[in-house]
Order: C-alpha cells, then structure tokens, then sequence
C-alpha cells in the first residue's frame, strides 16, 4: 500500500475496527478506560473528524488502533484525545526539523541502539502489563541522552501497537547499575526538560510502575531535578530498590531476565524484541511520511501562538552533538 493512501487524512473508506482482545480485556477497558461498543466507534468517528478538518495535518494514520491509544490513554475524552495527538503530531514535526533522518526508525545509529540490548520489553507480567527493562548504566558513553530518549520511543511504539499494551500499560524497570559520571553528564537541564515534557504530554504508554535499581548517589541530582517536572500521578509511580532481591519481591519475577534471576536470557528477549519491531516495520514507515505544515495557523491560536508554536530554539543547543553521535 503506497504512503499517500495509507495516510491519507480523508481516506475513501476507513479501515474498520478488528479487535485482538478477549473478553476479560473488554472488561477492563470498560471499566477502566470508559470504553465499550457504544463509545468506541463514535469517538474513532470524532478523532478522525478532528484530523480531516484540521489545517495543518496534511498527512496521518487513521487506523483504529493507532487512534485507540490517544483514547485509551485519555480515557475516552475526546477532546483531549485529539489535543495529545495534536500535541504528537508538532513534537515529531519540530524533531524532523532540528534532527533531519537521524531520528528516523530505520536510521543505522538508531537500529544500533536495539541491538545493544540496552532497552528491552521483556513481554507481559501475571498483570498483563508489558514490562520494559531500561540498563541506564549500560549505554555506551559515545551515546547522548537524546538517542536513548530516541531509542525510548522506538520501544514505546512498537508495544503500543499491540492493544493488550494500551489496555494495561506498562511497567518499567531502571537498572543504574554500572552507572558512571560519563552517563550523568548525557543529561543536562534542557535534555531533562525533553523528556518530561514527552512524559507528561507526548507518551501514550499508560506507566503503571517505575522500579529504579541499584541508584548510586550520583543519580540523585537528575532524579531530583526531573521528579518536580513530572506530573503528580507519575511521580507516584516511582519505587526504589537498593538490591536485585529487593526488585524480585516486588515484580513478577518470571518475566526478569536470567541475569536477574529469572527464566529467559536478555540476547533472547531482546531477539524477540527486534521480532516485534520486524511484525510492525510497515507503520514506522508510514509515521515516517507524516507531515503538518505548520506555516499554517493552529485552530483557534492568533499568529503570535503560531510562532510560539513553530518556535524550536529551545531545542536547537542539543543540535550539534546529536548529530556528532555515533553508536561503538
């Protein structure tokens, strides 16, 4: 299917809805994400709406599933469904623009990232909750915080295309063993800023738990300047574990790797990993097709918002050694 129809703002014909869940996570999704057979087609119906008649969207999916984890995760609110994926939609505008192809999915630097096995999903815990290993102490030291927030969203998109992900979210696992002053320097107040903003606004992916391992006192100062950026509901997703046995009585340990104590080797999952992105390689390919001109203005902002909104000089000082980075 060619990139022009397939994101296609105002397609002939939309492409209907075929669920992958069974009916205990039909019960859930009702009971906690307010969304049953009623309100699934109307606000699909509302959201593509809202693309059509938006005039800087020129190009967008508008499957169901890609749609569904704005309102998934908004809890069928609507409107502000549509605001976050408006909000999306100008982040990874402003990025193509100051990164060009280097953030691109299939960009070499990126997919070296995944075969580092440095952020893997480890699949679904007893909850049903897709488990996220991130070996923050593991990255190479060439690597900048902005390839590994890069990496990050590769990993959040591909789970998210499975609904079982949007339906119950995310656990997350922050391993700082091995952690250097090397890794603390990546990150500065700007590069933090980033990846709060992406938290509170951009991500899509419910968090449900955030396990940091093994935080050498180094780490503290970037915890402490990033928790007060981040939203209230996530700061208090946040648990500390001082040993690996700490973390194994606190998650399902079935799903931790064998270097943790569980069953599978990391090199297995991550292979199964790198499966998953393989199964949903075509819809990279069309998010790399994604376009809104944003010389036009944004509904209902003054041509002062506008600029405000175009304006990407707060992230222009990342610029250089982003594209100086190459992955050993």
């Amino acid at each position: 299917m060619a990139y022009q129809e397939a994101t296609n703002k105002r397609p002939p014909v939309y492409a209907p809805y075929q669920s992958t869940l069974d009916d205990d996570d039909l019960k859930v999704a009702k009971r906690e994400l307010h969304e049953t057979d009623d309100t699934r087609e109307p606000s699909i119906a509302q959201i593509r709406e809202f693309i059509a008649k938006h005039p800087q969207i020129v190009r967008c999916r508008t499957d169901p599933v890609y749609l569904l984890r704005f309102l998934r995760y908004k809890k069928f609110n609507v409107t502000e469904a549509c605001a976050m994926l408006d909000s999306t939609l100008v982040f990874f505008m402003r990025m193509r623009a100051l990164y060009g192809e280097e953030i691109d999915s299939f960009h070499p630097n990126v997919q070296g990232m995944v075969d580092l096995g440095v952020m893997v999903p480890l699949g679904y815990d007893r909850n049903k909750r897709m488990v996220i290993l991130n070996r923050v102490g593991a990255y190479p030291k060439t690597t900048s915080a902005l390839m590994q927030m890069r990496l990050g969203a590769l990993v959040i998109s591909t789970c998210l295309e499975y609904e079982q992900t949007q339906v119950y979210g995310s656990v997350w696992i922050m391993d700082f063993s091995g952690m250097t002053m090397s890794h603390v320097a990546m990150w500065g107040l700007t590069e933090l800023k980033m990846l709060a903003d992406s938290v509170n606004d951009i991500v899509t992916l419910m968090v449900k738990e955030i396990h940091m391992v093994l935080v050498p006192k180094m780490t503290w100062m970037l915890i402490d300047m990033v928790l007060p950026l981040l939203s209230p509901k996530i700061r208090n997703r946040f648990k500390f574990h001082r040993t690996l046995g700490d973390l194994c009585s606190a998650v399902d340990p079935s799903i931790l790797p064998s270097e943790y104590g569980g069953e599978r080797p990391l090199e297995k999952a991550n292979d199964d990993f790198r499966a998953m992105f393989d199964e949903q390689r075509k819809w990279f390919m069309l998010e790399e097709h994604f376009f809104m001109d944003l010389t036009i203005p944004a509904p209902g902002s003054s041509g002062t918002a506008t600029a405000r909104r175009n304006d990407f000089r707060d992230e222009e000082s990342m610029v250089g050694s982003f594209r100086k980075l190459t992955v050993d």
